[in-house]
């Protein structure tokens, strides 16, 4: 291959990287300094209205003005508010087990049955998606916490996010004022992304939404 040839390609390369990237920073931004990445206000409410649509017994997913999400689960005639905020997530081989913290319980008696829609919803809102409506498996509520395990290949935002991530590695999340910040014991870059599927997945969330 002539070198010249090389070279142009090379500079398209770059160059369709780049635009990729600034698109993909209308929905999140990266502090690599701090290990950081916030998905933005705007990006968190399109998440949840995307797992509105697609879980059933889950009519509301909102932020919280102030701290978290609030969720309103209906199953059996029965309303449940749920005030929760995600904590923690690892990667553990093709498997994602993370930690959501309960800030309020919900005012009626709930099964475990209420906990694994929270799940759901949660999976969804992480580019998951429920084959069937089947609701998760293996949701454990110890105290105000609630442990979930999910199939990693289901999750297409975490996928997109870290899909050069270690095996092990720990994500610790905080959903304050409405911005999901995702903070992780290594450097986080851009080249580490998969922007195409970033950009796939925020369009068509998008889409959906108008």
């Amino acid at each position: 291959m002539p070198m010249k040839l090389f070279d142009q390609l090379s500079n398209a390369a770059k160059n369709s990287g780049k635009l990729l990237q600034k698109q993909v920073e209308d929905y999140i931004v990266i502090d690599s300094p701090a290990h950081a990445l916030t998905l933005k206000a705007k990006t968190v409410e399109l998440l949840c209205q995307k797992t509105i649509q697609r879980v059933d017994q889950l009519t509301a997913l909102e932020p919280d003005p102030q701290q978290g999400l609030l969720a309103t689960i209906e199953q059996n005639q029965i309303k449940a508010k749920i005030h929760f905020i995600p904590e923690k997530i690892c990667i553990k081989g093709d498997f994602v087990e993370g930690q959501l913290r309960l800030l309020q319980k919900p005012q009626v008696e709930s099964s475990s049955f209420m906990y694994r829609i929270l799940i759901s919803g949660w999976s969804t809102f992480l580019g998951g998606y429920i084959p069937g409506q089947t609701l998760p498996e293996g949701v454990r509520l110890d105290g105000d916490l609630v442990y979930y395990t999910l199939p990693k290949s289901q999750l297409r935002l975490v996928d997109a996010l870290f899909h050069n991530i270690q095996d092990g590695s720990a994500l610790n999340l905080d959903l304050q004022q409405g911005e999901l910040q995702i903070k992780s014991t290594v450097a986080i870059n851009w080249r580490d992304i998969n922007l195409l599927s970033l950009i796939q997945l925020f369009t068509a969330i998008s889409s959906k939404r108008s």
